[in-house]
């Protein structure tokens, strides 16, 4: 378990799906789309430690993100220990 950002939020799977669309374009991290009835949720990143997600947030909302916050979350591992050259 870990952290993610989440970014977004509606019951329309279609405005979900735009917004997506709209925020590849931004984001360098993984965006995922979690369904919980009758929610869909737009999250970001994969964080082992809060402090990580806290970081890469307060970027987001410099940025012009508003309404977001940290969640705990399943994550994927494989991108925490990838090689940074």
């Amino acid at each position: 378990n870990g952290f993610r950002i989440q970014l977004y939020e509606s019951s329309s799977s279609d405005k979900v799906n735009s917004v997506i669309k709209k925020y590849k374009k931004q984001m360098k991290d993984s965006l995922y789309v979690i369904f919980e009835a009758p929610v869909y949720k737009l999250h970001y990143g994969n964080y082992s430690k809060k402090y990580e997600a806290e970081k890469i947030m307060k970027q987001l909302r410099q940025n012009g993100f508003k309404n977001i916050w940290i969640v705990r979350s399943r994550i994927e591992y494989k991108h925490l220990y990838e090689s940074r050259e």
